[in-house]
């Protein structure tokens, strides 16, 4: 049998889904997560944020984020926004692994919710041939990533 295209394309692409129990609302939560210029206050490598376009938060807003990793910025249009429950982005431009990234809030009750981050990668050039170690490195850097917004939100930073 010959593989479909589709199979292909998943055996270089990385896709990590990472997803966390947190206590408090999901409103306050997704609030949090959907304002990217957040991000520099849980994301570890990320030294500011900056929006871009207006407005933001809106479906085609996009912004940059400056990298630690040799002050590359890596900027992000907004794809999609189901409110109070979802926000997704992709990389634009020249990243160094293009990116999908779609971040959801669940409700569990009042005061807690699951958040899940899938985050959907193409790693170009040389870089296909390290995708297993790639993908366990952005498995790890996001689990630690969540840890931190579950303390920060929770308040215990």
């Amino acid at each position: 049998a010959v593989p479909c295209a589709g199979s292909a394309l998943r055996a270089i692409m990385i896709e990590v889904t990472v997803t966390t129990e947190i206590e408090v609302p999901d409103s306050v939560a997704f609030g949090y997560l959907a304002d990217v210029t957040n991000n520099p206050e849980w994301q570890h490598g990320v030294q500011s944020t900056r929006w871009t376009s207006s407005p933001p938060g809106d479906v085609g807003a996009t912004y940059d984020q400056m990298l630690d990793h040799r002050n590359q910025v890596v900027s992000y249009r907004i794809t999609a926004v189901d409110p109070g429950r979802s926000i997704s982005v992709e990389s634009t431009g020249r990243a160094t692994i293009p990116t999908r990234v779609t971040r959801s809030v669940e409700p569990l009750g009042e005061d807690s919710c699951i958040v899940s981050v899938t985050i959907v990668g193409n790693p170009r050039g040389l870089r296909r041939l390290a995708r297993r170690a790639i993908t366990k490195a952005v498995r790890r850097a996001t689990e630690v990533d969540y840890t931190v917004l579950k303390r920060k939100l929770e308040g215990a930073d």
